[in-house]
């Protein structure tokens, strides 16, 4: 008697099904990827914000605006960049700088002006959140976590990744021309979604 045996699968068949599961897994985490990104704005004041909050359709409110800007003036006080020399963090910033003495005699340094503040809007409810941007030598702006924008002013959606605080730089030594150089400067080689104009 003959006993009838199917063969077994070949290996092309199962490398498909593995090759399909495998895209099917990357299709969803991208998905997933997008599903996080969060409301974002840019506003270079306060008043800019309270402005827009004021305006029809928008997530923005002027509770999230002003939360938002405090929370961006804490992370300035923290993270904002500093230099050992005035006119290297205006060059470095394109504008106006602010003298900071040192606790303990330590000297002075030089920090920028806020060119304006990130403002995102938490999911769940959970209010803003937001960080402080600075003007770059090289055009745009960037604030200290990385995130790079195009303008000062503008709305899109961003992983809230954008909003990681960047390195505590008050208790740092300054960035000196050396560093500049070494490092291309502040926001070089960083990465970030350009901005809309707000309501785009």
């Amino acid at each position: 008697m003959t006993i009838a045996s199917h063969p077994p699968a070949t290996p092309r068949k199962r490398s498909r099904h593995v090759r399909i599961a495998l895209l099917g897994a990357a299709a969803f985490s991208l998905a997933a990827c997008r599903e996080e990104e969060v409301p974002s704005a840019a506003f270079p004041t306060l008043d800019a914000c309270l402005e827009a909050a004021a305006g029809p359709g928008t997530w923005v409110t002027e509770e999230s605006c002003e939360q938002g800007f405090g929370e961006a003036l804490e992370a300035h006080v923290e993270t904002a960049p500093r230099y050992d020399e005035e006119a290297l963090c205006e060059a470095e910033h394109g504008g106006e700088c602010m003298v900071e003495e040192r606790p303990g005699g330590g000297g002075s340094v030089f920090l920028p002006l806020m060119a304006g503040y990130l403002l995102g809007n938490m999911l769940g409810g959970r209010g803003a959140m937001a960080q402080p941007f600075y003007g770059r030598s090289s055009g745009g702006f960037a604030t200290p976590g990385g995130t790079v924008l195009n303008q000062a002013r503008g709305s899109t959606s961003l992983s809230p990744n954008a909003f990681k605080a960047g390195p505590v730089t008050r208790t740092a030594a300054p960035m000196t021309r050396a560093t500049v150089a070494r490092t291309g400067g502040f926001g070089a080689a960083r990465t970030g979604g350009g901005l809309r104009s707000f309501g785009g």
